[in-house]
C-alpha cells in the first residue's frame, strides 16, 4: 500500500479521492473542494490516500500539531470494506508518538456501534467527553458526536486543547470562515 497526498493537478487520482469523501461523508461532515484545497496548504494538514497500484483503498485526512493528532476522516473503499484496510490505516496513523483524537457519531444504531466496536479493537478509548461538530458547509446543521483516543483517554486538559484546535484552525477551512 502507498499513501499519497493527491495534487488537484493528478486529475484521475484527485476525482477518485474525492468522489469516495463525498460518498462517505455527509454534507454537515465535509468541506467544499476549494475549502478543502485551502486547508491542504496548511502544513498541519495531512490529505493521505491509500493506493495499492492503481486502485483506491482509502483515504485518511487529519491534523497534526503539537503532540497531537485529530483523525478527521477515514474512509474506504465501499467495495474493498472488511477486508482489514481500515485497520491498515489505523495501523499507519498510530506509528507515532502523537496522541491520536478522533469522533464518531452517538450510538444511535448498529452501524455507530460497530464503528465504535472498530475503534475500540484498534486501541482507541471512548472518552466522557463530547464535542458538538459546526458544519463543515452552511447548508449543515451542528452535531454532538462521541471523542475516543488513543493509546489511552485524554485528560480534560488535553480536550480543551484539542476543541481550542479544531475552533480556531480547523475552522478557517469551512464555508463562511471570516477573520
Amino acid at each position: 500500500m502507498e499513501f499519497l497526498k493527491i495534487e488537484p493537478e493528478d486529475k484521475s487520482r484527485w476525482s477518485e479521492v474525492w468522489k469516495l469523501y463525498e460518498e462517505s461523508f455527509p454534507v454537515a461532515e465535509r468541506r467544499k473542494a476549494e475549502d478543502h484545497l485551502s486547508a491542504c496548504n496548511d502544513n498541519r494538514f495531512f490529505p493521505l490516500s491509500v493506493w495499492d497500484g492503481n486502485q483506491l483503498i482509502g483515504l485518511m485526512f487529519f491534523w497534526e500539531w503539537d503532540n497531537y493528532r485529530y483523525l478527521e476522516h477515514l474512509a474506504v473503499n465501499p467495495d474493498l470494506r472488511g477486508h482489514g484496510y481500515g485497520t491498515q490505516l489505523l495501523n499507519y496513523l498510530r506509528e507515532s508518538k502523537h496522541t491520536i483524537i478522533l469522533e464518531i457519531d452517538p450510538l444511535i444504531n448498529e452501524l455507530s456501534v460497530r464503528r465504535l466496536q472498530f475503534y475500540e479493537r484498534s486501541g482507541f478509548t471512548l472518552t466522557p467527553y463530547r464535542f458538538v461538530h459546526l458544519p463543515y458547509q452552511l447548508d449543515g446543521i451542528k452535531q454532538e458526536l462521541l471523542i475516543l483516543s488513543y493509546p489511552k483517554m485524554i485528560s480534560k486538559e488535553q480536550h480543551n486543547h484539542f476543541l481550542k484546535f479544531v475552533g480556531e484552525e480547523v475552522i478557517k477551512y469551512c464555508e463562511g470562515y471570516t477573520l
